[in-house]
């Protein structure tokens, strides 16, 4: 749970930070790509390991050592893992960030973790998803207990946020992946 209570924790000092500096009118106007270097900064700090961002899923498969073939590389595409962290020069953990405001059921991150999943099985590698949670159709509650339910068991939830305007509360969560 340590990681994920210090994602949970410096995405929302990210999304604080944000607001305060960019002045915006809504609090889920932050840049996921302000999440993700923040968040890859602070856990850099705190766990004194090399933390990279926008990291291709097909040079963590050549930095994990495993065979590297055209079918895993095809496989792997372009995409990119918001944040790797890394020990002894091998990534041990992948983070998705995702600001959880659309009227989707569940954030769009699918394909992204289908991509880990791929990698993860060339050498061990822990799967974690962080989603800033907005209440849009549904309550903060249920939109929360839906991502509980999708993600299974092993999620920590942060404290409430009031939005910038106090009409709305945010959270952000991070689960671990099986």
């Amino acid at each position: 749970m340590e990681i994920e209570k210090s994602v949970v924790e410096f995405a929302t000092e990210a999304a604080l930070r944000y607001r305060a500096i960019a002045r915006v009118r809504h609090d889920n106007e932050v840049p996921e790509s302000f999440l993700r270097s923040h968040v890859a900064s602070r856990l850099h700090d705190r766990f004194d390991c090399p933390v990279h961002v926008d990291r291709l899923f097909a040079a963590m498969a050549i930095d994990l050592g495993g065979p590297v073939t055209a079918d895993l590389v095809t496989a792997l595409g372009g995409y990119r893992a918001d944040i790797a962290i890394y020990r002894d020069d091998r990534p041990f953990a992948v983070i998705e960030l995702k600001v959880f405001d659309e009227v989707a059921p569940l954030p769009a991150i699918g394909v992204k973790l289908d991509k880990a999943k791929i990698l993860a099985r060339v050498a061990p590698l822990q799967l974690f998803v962080g989603a800033m949670i907005c209440p849009i159709v549904l309550s903060l509650e249920a939109r929360i207990e839906r991502l509980h339910d999708a993600v299974g068991g092993n999620m920590f939830v942060g404290e409430r946020q009031p939005s910038r305007d106090g009409r709305w509360h945010w959270c952000f969560a991070c689960a671990s992946i099986r």
